[in-house]
């Protein structure tokens, strides 16, 4: 899996993830992933593309990769296609939403992870109760 968000400092990002994985099925593997990208200088002009894929254990595939392209005008674009048939190509009105600047740091993170806190603290290793 790979995920990283840069910030340009003037309302600039660029965003991506990656992930995969493999699942034994007996006599072979079947494989998924997804990964999707986003691109936007400090006027809200961008696009957002990605796709997701399949591979059988017998080596059937299936895909779809789909983008937007936002130019700040109220409208998207919005296309794609699959490996089973469908495609689109179409306009439709919508705001064009991204993350301007890190809106999710370390703290935040830390705060929101239920199990990482139920963990209990361990004390230090040089740790003398009753001094």
């Amino acid at each position: 899996c790979r995920w990283g968000e840069t910030y340009d400092g003037s309302g600039g990002s660029v965003k991506y993830t990656d992930k995969w994985a493999e699942r034994s099925e007996g006599d072979g593997w079947s494989k998924w992933g997804d990964k999707w990208d986003e691109h936007f200088d400090p006027n809200g002009h961008g696009v957002k593309q990605g796709e997701t894929w399949w591979e059988g254990k017998y080596g059937d595939r299936w895909n779809r990769t789909w983008g937007e392209g936002h130019n700040g005008s109220g409208w998207v674009h919005k296309y794609g296609r699959s490996s089973s048939g469908e495609h689109w190509d179409t306009h439709e009105p919508q705001e064009t939403w991204y993350e301007r600047y890190p809106h999710f740091g370390f703290r935040h993170c830390f705060e929101n992870s239920v199990q990482l806190l139920s963990v209990p603290r361990q004390p230090p290793k040089n740790f003398k109760p009753g001094k």
